[in-house]
Parts: structure tokens; C-alpha cells; sequence
């Protein structure tokens, strides 16, 4: 499905900027629906739990072009945030990531799990699409998982 290659490296603290940017290209149009976006605000949230050695940094074609956190518990796997450049989304790669993780998933007998805020439908509907289900829900996000197969 994809033309384009992608890969996975750790982030580093030179890649703050690029992944501020980043969340404000993927995110500002939802958290702005949810609450508003103030930049000086943002930035002091991003900065507050910037963490490169639990980052890693989605590459395409060697290039820096997204960022993906999971963290891991014996039962589960948590998709803590996943961020594609918009010129990347819709190329099949997050659908490459997130199917990789849910195989990995199944493959420990593990679930996968994330959350949506409301406004961002188009997430929602990818993570529906491969199978999510809605397990919580709260007035501005959404919680899914899948579990393993058995």
C-alpha cells in the first residue's frame, strides 16, 4: 500500500523542535475545537513532558516525518501518541505502524490501546477501521483498544 519507506529511530534532544512543530501541524485543529490553542501554552505542555529517550522518531525515505510512544505493560501495549506530517498521512504509513504494533500485540498476548480526542474523527475512524473498539469514553476523548485474537 505504501510507496514510500519508512523506519524508526530514537529521538534525540536536537529533534525538539521538529516534534513541537510537528504537534502543533497534526494537532492545533483538534485541540482547538477542544479547549483553544494558545502557542505559549502549548509549548510549555510540550516542554513539560518532552522526553526523547521514550520517543521515537517516524522516518520516510531517511527523512524525519512523524513521532510514535508506546509504552509497555505485561498486558498491554499503550499507543501513547503517533503524529505523521500531514503530507505523510493518508500514504498508508500510521496503518503500517499501528497494524505492526497490533501484531506485536498478538504475538504476546497483549492488547493495544489509545486514546482519540473527540474532534479528531479521522484518527478515530482509522483505529475503527482495523478493528479498535471504544472502551471509555470522556467528555473530550475517546479510549479504544484491540485485543489479542483468543
Amino acid at each position: 500500500m505504501t510507496t514510500a519507506s519508512w523506519s524508526l529511530r530514537p529521538a534525540i534532544a536536537a529533534d525538539r523542535d521538529f516534534l513541537f512543530e510537528l504537534h502543533r501541524l497534526t494537532m492545533r485543529p483538534y485541540v482547538e475545537a477542544t479547549w483553544s490553542w494558545d502557542d505559549a501554552e502549548q509549548e510549555r505542555i510540550f516542554d513539560e513532558s518532552f522526553n526523547p529517550s521514550e520517543q521515537q522518531v517516524i522516518e520516510v525515505d531517511g527523512e524525519a516525518a512523524g513521532v510514535l510512544v508506546v509504552a509497555e505493560s505485561d498486558d498491554e501495549l499503550w499507543l501513547a501518541l503517533i503524529e505523521l506530517e500531514p503530507r505523510w498521512q493518508g500514504a498508508g504509513i500510521g496503518t503500517e505502524i499501528v497494524t505492526s504494533l497490533m501484531r506485536r500485540g498478538a504475538e504476546t498476548n497483549r492488547s493495544v490501546a489509545l486514546r482519540v480526542l473527540r474532534t479528531n474523527t479521522p484518527a478515530r475512524a482509522l483505529y475503527e477501521r482495523l478493528g479498535f473498539v471504544v472502551f471509555r469514553e470522556t467528555d473530550v476523548r475517546v479510549y479504544l483498544r484491540v485485543d489479542p485474537p483468543g
